[in-house]
Order: structure tokens, then C-alpha cells, then sequence
């Protein structure tokens, strides 16, 4: 499918740093501002194909221009765009019934949130209501997104631009046996990274957290993932203390979407 396009590539990078805010960032040198896609590829303004091994940071799951995904859009659209969860509608419905089909166990009820900084942010607030506490643990390398909280709860100097703004978050080591925090060998270390998590509930909390967050796979932290027995110690831990786990799925599982799961 071929289409066609006003602007040239430099015209676009040109208006880029004339309009838009240097945080948006761009990779390469000379960055490729991208027309269109197909499958599992894109192509550029200048007609050139590459392959998408990055996915719209891994959140395009089903590929690009599917038709029925095309198709599904374009009808939803000629019937109603927005009308808010003020008025019920067939698709909101309909999506939070398959979702409760194709979960496990006793995830049945949804809440779909626009991002997943959004999602993250719901989880915590829900958490503090739940359980009537404010301090929550979360993992060094997380990432939960751009808002006061999320760059609080995420554990990169890069992605902390204006600091720590709530209050009552601390991290624990993640648990990374390729670069082991504690320079320990698994499995002789006995998964000490879990470990961490109570002496950090311990000693940098009150005793009485509201939660957990982490994510079963660190994205932004490098794809990290921990050993096998690392969050079933730690759903112990979590629960003795009162907390409750939240689970960040971005990068897995059903939760490659973008929004993120929690229960």
C-alpha cells in the first residue's frame, strides 16, 4: 500500500525543534520520522522499510494496520467516539467481560485507564484506601511512568527529573541476577534480593506499608527478570506486613498493552 505525504523528513525535524518541547526525545542522529506501517514493519517519508523490532515501545503487540483492528476502529468511530463512563456502552462492557474470561483465578472486575502511568496511579491510591496506610515499596530500575507519582515510584535519575514529590515510597534492590546488587550466584544466594524487600519494610517504613509495586519484568531497567521463587517470597513478606501486591504488567503477559494490570 503506497500513500503519499506534504512534508519532506527535513521539514519534519525542523518543525520538531521549533514546536515541540525538547522532551521529546528522538533516537539517532538523524531520527526517522515514520509515515506509515504494516505488519512488522514501517516506512519512512522517504519511502524506506525497516523492520519494528521496537513495537511503539512495545505497546503495538498485534503489529500495524491489521485490517480487523482497522476495520473495529473505523466502525466505533462512525457511531461514537467519547461519551465518558458516565453512560454505559456495548464495547466498554463487552471488553471488561472477555477481560474476565481470559484472566486467572479471581481477576473478574476491570478498570481501564488511558496509560499506564494512570493505572499505576489508580493501583497506589486504591491500595492506600484499602488499607487505610501511605507507605508503599516499590523496586530500584522500576519505571511507572511521567506524573508526581510515578516519577516517584520509578527508580531512574533519567526519569526523576523534578526528584521525589510523594511522599512515603521507598525501593527495595531489584532482584537482577545477572548484575547481582549483593555480588551474590544464584541459587547458593537464597534469593537474598527478597529478602531486601522485608528489611526495607523494616527499616525505611513505619512496618505498615499499603503495597508493593513491581514488575514481573523490568522494562526501562533492561529487561530484568527475577528468579522463579522471588515473588511468591515476597507476596509472603507483603502480606505479613498488610500490604497488598500490585503487579506492573506492562512488559507481559496479557498487560502488553500499554495500560497495566494490578490485583
Amino acid at each position: 500500500m503506497q500513500t503519499t505525504h506534504t512534508s519532506t523528513k527535513a521539514e519534519i525535524l525542523a518543525k520538531q525543534q521549533q514546536y515541540l518541547w525538547p522532551n521529546h526525545i528522538v533516537y539517532y542522529t538523524e531520527p526517522l520520522p515514520l509515515e506509515r506501517g504494516e505488519g512488522l514493519r514501517v516506512w519512512d517519508v522517504e519511502g524506506k522499510a525497516y523492520l519494528d523490532f521496537f513495537g511503539g515501545i512495545l505497546t503495538t503487540s498485534v503489529g500495524h494496520n491489521r485490517p480487523e483492528v482497522v476495520e473495529a476502529v473505523k466502525n466505533q468511530t462512525e457511531k461514537m467516539i467519547h461519551s465518558s463512563t458516565l453512560y454505559p456502552n456495548e464495547a466498554h462492557v463487552n471488553l471488561a467481560e472477555k477481560m474476565a474470561q481470559i484472566t486467572p483465578g479471581k481477576l473478574q472486575v476491570s478498570f481501564f485507564t488511558p496509560s499506564g502511568t494512570d493505572a499505576d496511579e489508580t493501583a497506589v491510591f486504591l491500595a492506600k484506601i484499602y488499607t487505610g496506610r501511605q507507605e508503599v515499596v516499590a523496586l530500584r530500575h522500576g519505571y511507572s511512568g511521567r506524573s508526581a507519582m510515578g516519577m516517584t515510584l520509578t527508580a531512574h535519575s533519567n526519569w526523576r527529573l523534578t526528584g521525589a514529590q510523594v511522599p512515603g515510597i521507598t525501593h527495595a534492590v531489584n532482584p537482577y541476577c545477572y548484575r547481582c546488587p549483593f555480588k551474590m550466584t544464584y541459587p547458593s544466594c537464597g534469593v537474598a534480593c527478597a529478602q531486601d524487600v522485608e528489611d526495607v519494610i523494616k527499616t525505611t517504613t513505619s512496618g505498615k506499608i499499603a503495597a508493593f509495586l513491581a514488575e514481573p519484568i523490568q522494562g526501562v531497567g533492561g529487561f530484568i527478570t527475577a528468579p522463579k521463587e522471588y515473588f511468591k517470597i515476597v507476596q509472603e513478606v507483603v502480606k505479613h506486613f498488610g500490604g497488598l501486591m500490585i503487579i506492573d504488567e506492562v512488559q507481559t503477559a496479557f498487560g502488553r498493552t500499554g495500560d497495566k494490570w494490578f490485583g
